[in-house]
C-alpha cells in the first residue's frame, strides 16, 4: 500500500517507511452482501384464566381490534428470595480485572464522509477526535468507497473502530453538462495521480491537514482491509 502525504511545503513523501511497525487491520463482523433474513414473528400472548377467577369482564371494540379486560382474583405469589450478601472479590481477581481493563481495546466510532468521483477515486472528509480546536482532514483515495458499505466494524492497533460513512457520487462528466445548460464551466476537481489498479495498491494522498498517527489509523486501515478482502469486497 502506498501512502502519500502533501506537506506544507506541498512535498510530496512517502511515509510507510518512517511509520512504526504496526498491527494490520483486521474485520470483526462477517462481511455480508445480503440484507440479514427477517426476525422470526413473535409469539403471540395469550393468558387463560379460569372462568371461575374472573370477578368481572368487560369488551372494548374499537376499529379492528377487540380488548378484552378483565378483573380476576389475586394470584398467590411465592415469595421473593432473600439476596445472598455478595462475595468480596479476592486480590488475584481484582488484579485480573485491573490486568483485562488495562489490555482492553479502545472503541472509536469512525465518521467519513465521501465522494465518489467517475466510480474510481474517492476524496474523503473526516475530524480529528477529542481533540480542541477540531481539526478537519482531507484526502483523495484510488478506492471506491462504496465497496466498504459492508463493513461496520474494524480493528487497527490497540482501537475497534465502528464505521459509519455518508458517500455520494459525481459524474464529472454530467456534471459538466449540467453546467453548461445554465451557461456556466464546470471546474474538475484536481485529483493527484494515484496508482491505476486499487486491488494491488490502494493508495490514499493527503490534501489537508496536518493528522497524527492516530488520525490516519482508520484510513490506512481501511486500505489494508480493501487490499486484503478486495474479492470478496466487489463481489
Amino acid at each position: 500500500m502506498i501512502i502519500k502525504y502533501i506537506l506544507p511545503f506541498l512535498f510530496l513523501a512517502t511515509l510507510a517507511a518512517q511509520e512504526p511497525i504496526d498491527q494490520p487491520a483486521e474485520i470483526l463482523d462477517p462481511i455480508a452482501h445480503e440484507p440479514p433474513p427477517p426476525a422470526a414473528p413473535r409469539p403471540v400472548l395469550k393468558v387463560e384464566v379460569p372462568a371461575e377467577n374472573i370477578i368481572d369482564s368487560q369488551t372494548i371494540v374499537k376499529d379492528d381490534q377487540t380488548i378484552i379486560v378483565q378483573q380476576i382474583s389475586p394470584v398467590e405469589l411465592p415469595p421473593i428470595p432473600i439476596p445472598t450478601e455478595p462475595t468480596p472479590p479476592t486480590p488475584e481477581q481484582i488484579a485480573a480485572r485491573a490486568a483485562r481493563i488495562a489490555n482492553a481495546p479502545k472503541y472509536r466510532t469512525l465518521m467519513l464522509s465521501c465522494t465518489v468521483y467517475d466510480h474510481q477515486h474517492t476524496l474523503i472528509t473526516w475530524t480529528s477526535q477529542g481533540k480542541t480546536p477540531i481539526e478537519v482532514f482531507k484526502a483523495w483515495s484510488n478506492v471506491n468507497f462504496h465497496y466498504f458499505n459492508t463493513i461496520y466494524r474494524f480493528k487497527k492497533n490497540d482501537t475497534i473502530y465502528s464505521f459509519l460513512h455518508g458517500i455520494g457520487d459525481e459524474d464529472t462528466a454530467k456534471a459538466a453538462a449540467r453546467y453548461a445548460r445554465f451557461g456556466r464551466t464546470y471546474t474538475l476537481p484536481h485529483i493527484p495521480t494515484l496508482p491505476t489498479d486499487p486491488a494491488t495498491q490502494p493508495t490514499y494522498q493527503i490534501i489537508q491537514g496536518n493528522p497524527t498517527a492516530e488520525d490516519i489509523a482508520p484510513i490506512k486501515g481501511l486500505h489494508e482491509i480493501y487490499q486484503r478482502h478486495h474479492t470478496t469486497l466487489i463481489s
